[in-house]
């Protein structure tokens, strides 16, 4: 059993080296908006490359759909160790980016880091400029890596974010907190306005 697993681990990896040299169309870049240049497509190919010589495997796959009314990928529900980079242009030509990711990763993908995410890379995945696009696509892709790394506690590369780079967009400061703080000092400085005025015309 173990020389059939080894046997199949290694046809992946040449068949990954093929589609990384080649540049072909692969199971990990599935640009069916024909959206990804050449650049996105060798960084998303090498980084699963580097994944497939670990023992745990992750996968991050990139796939672009044109006025898609499915968004969700299939087989989501039974992958492991998998995350989904989406990119929908919708029928008015904008362009949205979604993120799925496997149950055994969504203590690193909870509903609050993906909108933050999402939120952070939404200006480049929306331009109409090819290159500020892909630009929003590496980031987007560099954020998923680290995530993966950490939560499978996988060896950092090149690639990977800092620390301090994550969380500054994975936990955005709150500003609630001096919104609310500004609007009851306006509020106090009103209800005193208001009482110095009473005060003035009681006299």
């Amino acid at each position: 059993m173990k020389t059939i697993a080894n046997r199949l681990l290694a046809s992946l990896a040449l068949l990954l080296a093929f589609f990384t040299l080649t540049g072909a169309s692969s199971f990990f870049v599935q640009d069916n908006a024909h959206l990804i240049n050449t650049d996105t497509k060798q960084i998303v190919e090498k980084k699963n490359a580097k994944y497939q010589k670990t023992t745990a495997h992750p996968i991050i796959i990139v796939e672009t759909l044109k006025h898609a009314k499915k968004i969700q990928p299939d087989g989501l529900n039974k992958a492991t160790r998998t995350v989904y980079i989406v990119i929908n242009i919708g029928k008015d030509g904008n362009k949205r980016a979604y993120l799925y990711s496997s149950r055994d990763l969504h203590s690193q993908f909870t509903a609050q880091v993906r909108r933050n995410i999402l939120s952070y890379t939404a200006g480049n995945i929306s331009s109409d400029d090819s290159l500020a696009f892909n630009q929003g696509v590496q980031d987007l892709f560099q954020i998923c890596t680290t995530l993966v790394d950490q939560g499978l506690d996988l060896k950092k590369d090149s690639q990977d974010l800092t620390n301090e780079e994550l969380n500054h967009i994975i936990k955005p400061a709150d500003l609630r907190i001096p919104i609310m703080v500004a609007l009851s000092v306006v509020v106090l400085a009103l209800i005193l306005f208001l009482r110095h005025i009473a005060k003035q015309q009681g006299r």
